[in-house]
């Protein structure tokens, strides 16, 4: 009986030069990159969102995200009516 998972294969393009230095640092970590991509897959399933924050998001952005982990500097308002007249509309 054969008890080996069933394995999908996922190809995809990179720069050689980041493939190498990719490679370099997870072999420093005592893995390779299959590990790290499969590591990667699996937290981002579990969790619903990359393991990482990206950068590239504008500065607002991160700012509204880091607001939004600190309820506490958020505008409260008692009513939508004071919400709009308090921004102005």
């Amino acid at each position: 009986m054969d008890t080996k998972k069933p394995e999908a294969r996922l190809n995809i393009r990179l720069d050689p030069q980041l493939k190498a230095k990719a490679t370099a640092v997870a072999e420093d970590m005592g893995i390779d990159l299959s590990t790290v991509v499969r590591l990667t897959l699996t937290q981002m399933v579990k969790d619903r969102q990359l393991p990482f924050m990206p950068t590239a998001l504008p500065a607002d952005t991160l700012e509204a995200l880091d607001d939004a982990d600190h309820p506490e500097r958020l505008n409260q308002y008692a009513s939508a009516e004071d919400m709009w007249r308090k921004l102005g509309v």
